[in-house]
């Protein structure tokens, strides 16, 4: 989730938890709000060190009571042992609303951080949603300008804030059990990959297994509506996904047609966007599949693996989607198809450039580049 929301939400937290000082609430609640996104500045160093390392520890539930402790310590020290308690509580609180704000995001979680580096989602919200950022403004603002009516509203903003979040997760049920009729062929629908058979699948992506546990469904939601969802299953042959606008009601759906007249393998795009398809009701949906691409064979040198399996641990849906020999070297594109939106480009593509005997000459993480350096 977004900066902004996140800060919203520290302020209005710390107009509701009692304190000695609501300036000095204000500023811990803003604090405590961004301290988890620290490892954001990872992206310095470099943007592998990034996506392996954005929303891990600092995103964990052991740094929870760990920051607050922390922050109520650095308070006691600065002001008084007054202060103790009420940062301690007002950090344990901003820091679970930050916690669950990017659980609700389809980015990917290491709650269980140092433990395991499996990542959680509910796949509720789209990584920016101006809707809950304006409620959640709006309750800031209000939490922040008056005293004596201020908290309540601010509490109800941030109880509205709630109950929208809850009606996305009531929608993404929908969709998802949606996505389990429009691919049936899976049983391990909503279900997370168990981590021992992924860490198999990276370390041996040039033979996927071919059994229908390696099959992978989801439903991921889509900017400016709960009511936009792409549907996506990952299996041996390519990714299919579809994009559904659902109905208002929601509940769980009845049996659909899907349009199987779509269902038809997309070429190659060398700008790396999405096609431009509308959102359909869910009785006349289109399938597009995606292939992948065939790689020359070549044996990655060490340097070369642990880097694509650094982008595969992150990529949640990856896909080949370009493989050439230029000259003397391989060009290989990865791209994660879980942050698709109709026409819009991928972001966090990966270019692989290997000479003939697999070693690393160059990689980038970012939008494509296009078919040569």
């Amino acid at each position: 989730m977004d900066p902004v929301t996140h800060v919203a939400t520290g302020l209005i937290i710390s107009q509701l938890v009692p304190t000695p000082s609501r300036l000095g609430a204000a500023v811990a609640g803003v604090i405590f709000a961004v301290l988890p996104d620290l490892d954001y500045f990872l992206v310095a160093v470099d943007r592998l060190a990034f996506i392996r390392h954005h929303r891990g520890f600092t995103h964990s539930l052991i740094a929870i009571p760990l920051f607050a402790l922390l922050g109520a310590g650095l308070g006691r020290a600065l002001t008084g042992p007054r202060w103790f308690r009420p940062l301690f509580f007002l950090g344990l609180a901003v820091l679970a609303s930050h916690l669950l704000l990017d659980l609700a995001t389809s980015f990917g979680t290491q709650i269980f951080s140092p433990f395991s580096r499996r990542k959680v989602t509910l796949d509720w919200l789209f990584i920016i949603d101006p809707y809950l950022t304006l409620l959640l403004v709006a309750g800031a603002a209000a939490a922040l300008w008056s005293p004596l009516w201020g908290r309540k509203a601010g509490a109800f903003f941030l109880a509205a804030a709630g109950g929208y979040l809850f009606i996305c997760g009531l929608y993404h049920q929908q969709a998802l059990t949606l996505a389990q009729q429009v691919f049936p062929e899976t049983h391990l629908a909503g279900k997370p990959q168990n981590p021992r058979q992924t860490e198999i699948r990276l370390l041996n992506w040039q033979s996927f297994p071919q059994t229908p546990e390696s099959i992978i469904v989801a439903a991921l939601p889509q900017p400016f509506s709960c009511r936009r969802w792409q549907l996506i299953a990952a299996g041996p042959q390519g990714i299919s996904q579809t994009f559904v606008e659902l109905p208002y009601p929601a509940g769980l759906m009845k049996a659909v047609r899907v349009n199987q007249a779509g269902a038809a393998a997309i070429p190659v795009h060398q700008d790396c966007r999405v096609p431009a398809v509308p959102y359909q009701p869910p009785q006349d949906l289109q399938v597009h599949t995606w292939t992948r691409a065939l790689p020359a064979p070549v044996e990655l040198s060490q340097e070369a693996a642990q880097v694509l399996n650094t982008y595969l641990e992150f990529a949640r849906f990856p896909l080949l989607y370009r493989a050439q020999v230029l000259g003397e070297e391989h060009l290989w594109e990865w791209l994660d198809l879980r942050f698709s939106v109709p026409g819009r480009a991928f972001p966090f593509v990966l270019q692989f450039y290997l000479d003939r005997g697999g070693r690393l000459r160059q990689w980038l993480i970012g939008r494509c580049q296009g078919e040569g350096r």
